[in-house]
């Protein structure tokens, strides 16, 4: 079910007077805008509404025109914006000579892929002194934008062995699954080890996956580091 988070003021740049006959009455315009839709990626879309108000606060029938401030994005008649080019940008409507408050963007570059970096196999010796840890690393990537992509959330998730009641391996901080943020570079990094006093399995596996901002799936998300305990 679509939520709408945002209610945004009338900006007035002249007396109602000027507004069209057609259009005459109308004091106000009320934009909505679905909770967390102002971060889109390079070909990402969302959809803004408005109407027109009276005096009364009741929707008036007129024309609302959309305007987008910047090349990194547009906005065609019906409110839907799309992401053009990284950068920011706003967008506004406007109803004869009134105009909205203006709803700001960030278009980012899109996340194409996820590559795991370096070994996806591990051996850890079990009775290394001290333990030793498995360092894991994936990197994401724009290729339309060619180059990493940072500042984006990459999960990692312990799928094998079942934490159970008492987990026997643990990624950096003790957790079974960690969310991290890519660096400039595009890279998240996490070390997989076993739990201190817990025997060790012979295997351990962690899935590692990303989403782009509207929800879907980055390509190469599912794969899997896999871990030997010997």
């Amino acid at each position: 079910m679509r939520r709408w988070a945002r209610l945004l003021p009338l900006v007035a740049a002249a007396a109602c007077s000027s507004l069209d006959e057609g259009e005459a009455g109308v004091v106000g315009l009320e934009i909505q805008v679905p909770e967390l839709l102002q971060t889109l990626e390079v070909g990402e879309q969302a959809q803004l509404s408005a109407r027109a108000l009276d005096a009364d606060g009741e929707t008036v029938d007129a024309t609302i025109l959309w305007s987008a401030s910047s090349a990194a994005l547009s906005v065609d008649p019906t409110g839907l914006v799309t992401g053009l080019a990284q950068g920011s940008g706003d967008v506004q409507a406007s109803v004869g000579t009134l105009t909205s408050a203006r709803v700001a963007f960030s278009v980012l570059a899109p996340a194409d892929t996820i590559i795991i970096v370096g070994d996806s196999v591990f051996v850890i010796p079990v009775l290394a002194d001290p333990p030793l840890a498995a360092t894991l690393a994936v990197r994401l990537e724009s290729r339309s934008l060619p180059g990493p992509v940072s500042a984006r959330p990459v999960i990692y998730q312990i799928t094998r062995p079942a934490a159970g009641t008492v987990p026997v391996v643990q990624l950096t901080g003790g957790v079974q699954s960690d969310t991290l943020m890519t660096g400039s570079d595009g890279t998240a990094t996490v070390g997989l080890s076993l739990v201190a006093g817990q025997a060790a399995p012979d295997t351990a596996i962690v899935e590692v996956r990303a989403n782009r901002t509207r929800g879907s799936v980055v390509p190469g998300s599912g794969q899997r580091f896999i871990v030997l305990f010997q």
